[in-house]
């Protein structure tokens, strides 16, 4: 049997002397890019991933996803007023006696930063009024057993400070519906589980953490942290 010889590949220009090795390159070149490009789809589709609003780069900012999270009621405080004076100017104008019932901290649509939103009762109207959908919805409850939420009492970093003693991850977001929901309790309007005691002022919120969601009602008056019992 003759031996076997290898011959290089001509052409009009001559042999095509290094051409594998050059479309090795190119194959592995085009194998890494692929690579690339699932890890970023992967990281994408993760929804432990944050992903930031267009244009915003400081993970640092509240809100910086549009999700509101433990750590941002640190900073809260110092906003309330602000908040609070706008979502009662837009209650005064649909009823001039509307009084809170209920005031919500969360995120505002597309922007970093806080928003605060009202519920507001109003006698004359006998119903409730929501200045964040401009909502009406008639109430038959007697206008004596509605209370009044009063903005001037009310203290954010003390919750803060009580989820964190709780264990809770400051990281950890809250859902979007709602966010920080405060409130009065009382008998004849109660807000929270049946042990968290009436007459007090409650935060609501629902933690989303660890693969679950976790309701939580911090009274404002001691920070007690109360549960529904399963």
């Amino acid at each position: 049997m003759l031996p076997l010889t290898w011959q290089p590949l001509k052409t009009s220009r001559g042999p095509l002397r290094g051409t594998f090795p050059i479309l090795a390159v190119l194959l592995l070149g085009g194998l890494l890019s692929l690579t690339s490009l699932a890890g970023i789809a992967v990281a994408q589709a993760d929804p432990s991933t944050p992903v930031p609003l267009a244009g915003e780069n400081d993970a640092s900012k509240p809100c910086f996803d549009g999700h509101l999270r433990i750590r941002d009621l640190e900073g809260a405080q110092e906003t309330l007023v602000d908040g609070f004076a706008r979502a009662d100017a837009i209650a005064k104008a649909w009823e001039s006696d509307a009084r809170l019932f209920t005031l919500r901290l969360g995120c505002p649509l597309l922007e970093t930063g806080y928003q605060w939103e009202g519920t507001y009762f109003s006698e004359t109207a006998q119903a409730f009024f929501d200045t964040d959908t401009r909502t009406v919805q008639a109430s038959e409850d007697d206008p004596a057993t509605v209370p009044t939420l009063d903005s001037t009492t009310i203290q954010i970093l003390p919750v803060y400070r009580s989820l964190l003693r709780a264990g809770y991850d400051e990281a950890s977001q809250f859902g979007a519906v709602g966010g920080l929901t405060i409130r009065p309790s009382t008998e004849e309007q109660p807000f929270g589980p049946p042990s968290a005691p009436r007459g007090d002022v409650y935060f609501h919120v629902s933690i989303m953490e660890r693969g679950e969601v976790i309701d939580v009602w911090i009274a404002a008056r001691d920070g007690t942290i109360y549960r529904y019992e399963v």
